[in-house]
Parts: structure tokens; C-alpha cells; sequence
């Protein structure tokens, strides 16, 4: 089962300088548009087992987003790196659009 983590957390760990991965996992056009700060962009559709043990560590914290909470597209890709042997993966639940709601740091 996928755990989740809230905007407060998430903003939380960004603002202490915690060490951990962002995934953004929209579509390209949007990422490139703006994303929240740090992020990387992963599609689903390029998430292997190859490609995730080339970015990531199996205990680093990695966090997936998607355009909102209804995309279930942030919860297909953290369980797919559960499965993966990562150990330490959350979903953020409110993802972009609340993000951006609240008005916290994005970038270009």
C-alpha cells in the first residue's frame, strides 16, 4: 500500500532542506511549464526497474506528484517503485494544483 504525505509535510522537508526525490510524473509540456521546486520528471510510461536503480538509491525517499488529487497517476507510480525493492516511497495526495493553490515556490 501506497503511503501519502501532505502539502504541509511535503513544504515542511523542502524548508528544513531535507534530502529526498521529487517526481513529477505530468505530462511533459506541463513539467517544462513549471514544477514544484526541485522536482524531476519521470513519466510513468519510462519508469523501469533499470532506469530507477540508475537515478535513485533503494533507501532514498522519493516522493511522486500528478496534476491533482484525483490522478491516480502518482499513486501507479510510487507503488510501481515499491515493487521495484525501494523502500522509502510516498505519494503527494493534493499534488500541482494544490500546490500551486497554496502559492508555494514553483519553478521553470
Amino acid at each position: 500500500m501506497v503511503r501519502t504525505i501532505t502539502k504541509e509535510e511535503l513544504k515542511s522537508k523542502i524548508d528544513r532542506g531535507e534530502k529526498f526525490r521529487l517526481i513529477d510524473v505530468r505530462d511533459t509540456p506541463d513539467f517544462k511549464q513549471e514544477h514544484i521546486v526541485s522536482a524531476i520528471h519521470l513519466l510513468i510510461a519510462e519508469l523501469s526497474p533499470e532506469k530507477a536503480g540508475s537515478m535513485f538509491a533503494r533507501d532514498d525517499l522519493i516522493v511522486t506528484y500528478s496534476l491533482d488529487k484525483d490522478c491516480p497517476a502518482k499513486r501507479i507510480a510510487a507503488q510501481r517503485l515499491l515493487d521495484y525493492g525501494f523502500t522509502n516511497v510516498l505519494a503527494y495526495e493534493g499534488s500541482w494544483r494544490e500546490w500551486k493553490g497554496a502559492g508555494y515556490p514553483t519553478e521553470r
